[in-house]
């Protein structure tokens, strides 16, 4: 019942329903067309709205068609009236069925290539609106579990810095080191949740950028700052150089900084043990400027360089388990956002240096264009709320 159901329904819809009607009109009216002008111009109204309606409906194979039917029609009434050579009359017979043989046969594949057009483009479609629907569910399950893996890992971790500040009560040495190991895993845990959430908004295009002026030496000491308590306990210097050319960018202010972060994270977190991080800042071409962030660490292997940036992708076995693997596509994705980029260079034993490329004044993108970006985008009817998670 339902498959014949969905049969009917696939077959006898709003297209069809036009061609039919359109195919009819012209059957009845074609006899009587060519004898009456007001006729004649209804006729070839009906036939010309209902091909552009189909073509609207992006059903190109049907609107075809009917251009073909009134085509042929015109061309059998032309036929008819036109004088007939008298030069063979048997070449003559010959020569007629030939040239109408070959107008019948293009006409036919006419349509079929575009009744196949028609079939590509809304199998196209429908595969959008399932790609979009699954990013929108996905996006959804994600916002919601990470809430409820926030809340407990948030209380956690207040509790953990209240009790290590001796607020209540001074501590022993191991319940301190006990207590200092839980706030560090409770961490841990909520930048994965945060890495996972940012990248569930990338992928269903939620992200947005807000350009206003940004001062780089400020921006770049607050990131420098935040993250040298673990380049201290990590024992790796972090230096920045900022060109005095540069005192300001339209950018994003909050998307930059995480750029930053992520970069200065990822270079203290693969280091050893007395090397070093240097963050240099300088324009590049007339109306872009460079973030370079190289460090000292054990570098990264050519074959996972071209994989670095996709999703998931941790770089070596021993990393697994230490982070998302979301962080350099991330990055990747507020680069494009603000109409960069981000390349890589390293050398195993020696370093890595990433280094992101920007406009000097990033422009947030018009609706069009949000829509027609991102592979994933959604349509405005599929909004996500994730704004406040």
């Amino acid at each position: 019942m339902q498959s014949r159901a969905f049969l009917s329904k696939r077959v006898f819809n709003a297209d069809v329903g036009i061609f039919t009607l359109a195919i009819v009109f012209i059957g009845l009216m074609h006899t009587i067309a060519f004898e009456d002008r007001m006729v004649l111009i209804l006729y070839y109204l009906a036939a010309v709205g209902s091909a552009y309606a189909l073509v609207k409906r992006r059903a190109i194979g049907l609107a075809s068609a009917i251009v073909c039917v009134v085509a042929a029609t015109m061309f059998a009434q032309l036929y008819y009236e036109a004088r007939p050579d008298n030069w063979h009359p048997i070449f003559d017979a010959l020569r007629d069925m030939l040239g109408l043989g070959a107008l019948i046969y293009l006409t036919i594949r006419l349509m079929m290539i575009s009744y196949q057009m028609q079939t590509d483009e809304k199998k196209r479609a429908l595969q959008a609106k399932v790609q979009e629907q699954l990013i929108a569910m996905r996006a959804e399950a994600l916002r919601q579990t990470s809430h409820e893996v926030r809340t407990p890992l948030s209380t956690i971790t207040a509790i953990s810095e209240t009790l290590l500040d001796g607020s209540t009560g001074k501590l022993t040495d191991d319940q301190h080191e006990f207590i200092g190991d839980i706030d560090k895993a409770a961490k841990h845990l909520l930048d994965l949740v945060n890495d996972i959430l940012d990248y569930a908004k990338a992928e269903a295009g939620m992200i947005r950028i807000s350009p206003q002026p940004v001062a780089l030496v400020e921006l770049v000491d607050q990131c420098v700052t935040m993250v040298t308590p673990r380049a201290d306990a990590a024992g790796v210097s972090v230096t920045a150089q900022v060109d005095p050319g540069l005192s300001e960018v339209i950018a994003d202010p909050l998307r930059l900084r995480q750029i930053l972060l992520n970069l200065l994270s990822n270079a203290i977190k693969y280091n050893s043990d007395g090397g070093s991080v240097i963050v240099r800042i300088r324009p590049d071409e007339k109306s872009k400027f460079r973030i370079s962030v190289r460090d000292t660490g054990r570098g990264i292997a050519p074959e996972h360089l071209k994989h670095l940036f996709e999703p998931y992708y941790q770089a070596a076995v021993a990393d697994q388990g230490i982070g998302t693997g979301l962080g350099l596509a991330i990055i990747k994705h507020l680069s494009e956002l603000h109409g960069g980029e981000i390349d890589v260079e390293s050398v195993v034993g020696t370093g890595t240096m990433f280094t992101v490329s920007l406009p000097m004044e990033a422009e947030a993108a018009s609706s069009e264009e949000e829509l027609s970006a991102s592979h994933q985008a959604p349509r405005p009817d599929m909004q996500l709320d994730l704004a406040g998670v």
